[in-house]
């Protein structure tokens, strides 16, 4: 008789149990359909926004660095040098002298490969200044050109011979003269403006609008702090793995 007796409070106390179970869980999900509308409503009202990355000076001055040397601007002339030597000895039986006509081309321009990352500074994603190297005459690339300059006239006195020194004094001096004539006509000026020119164009192309030349390396801006409107927050995005 009590061993009846038990197995049925046992069974009384599965089914109380499982009643009372089902009422908690009930209870949970009525809880959470009652929030629900306020988790939606939260998110309607915060509506996320993009960040703005700024581009990293280094990948720009890595950029530039590789157009290496622009010429940007060049200067032909031709030129007519005069020499003599010995012309008073002798009334000139041992005197020489020489015309030349030099025809020469003088190329100056702007050398990318010395700019530093500090010579780029990004104020915003519209704006960056630059300090570019200097213009210059390139010196390494030859002002005579050989088949076009010759010599015109040459004389020798009666007792005299050619001397190729001469020639080789008057090819210097012509290098010399066309080199300061150009430099005299503005043509490193020149040069700097048209390599100013086309960086502002190479980084508007990368989506900068206001493109600012220093005369030095510009000073390092302020952080940028991105302008977030009323009701957005900004959401960085989560890396792919």
């Amino acid at each position: 008789m009590l061993r009846k007796i038990a197995y049925l409070m046992l069974i009384l106390f599965f089914i109380l149990a499982s009643l009372a179970a089902y009422a908690v869980i009930s209870t949970a999900n009525r809880a959470d359909t009652a929030l629900q509308p306020v988790g939606d409503l939260v998110r309607q009202l915060v509506i996320p926004a993009t960040p703005v990355i700024l581009p990293d000076p280094v990948l720009i001055v890595n950029q530039i660095n590789d157009l290496a040397r622009l010429e940007t601007a060049s200067v032909e002339m031709e030129k007519i040098i005069t020499a003599e030597r010995n012309q008073e000895m002798l009334w000139g039986l041992l005197g020489e002298s020489l015309i030349f006509v030099a025809h020469g081309k003088v190329v100056a321009g702007v050398d990318f490969s010395q700019m530093q990352p500090a010579d780029i500074q990004v104020v915003d994603p519209d704006t960056v200044m630059v300090h570019l190297p200097e213009a210059e005459i390139f010196d390494d690339l030859p002002v005579l050109d050989n088949e076009k300059s010759y010599v015109a006239d040459r004389d020798t006195g009666l007792f005299a011979s050619a001397d190729p020194q001469l020639e080789t004094e008057v090819r210097r001096v012509a290098e010399q003269t066309i080199r300061e004539e150009a430099l005299a006509t503005g043509i490193l000026e020149r040069a700097d403006a048209n390599a100013k020119e086309f960086v502002r164009n190479f980084l508007q192309e990368l989506g900068f609008e206001e493109v600012i030349f220093t005369e030095d390396t510009p000073p390092v801006p302020e952080p940028y702090v991105q302008e977030v409107p009323k009701g957005y927050v900004i959401v960085t995005p989560t890396p792919t793995p």
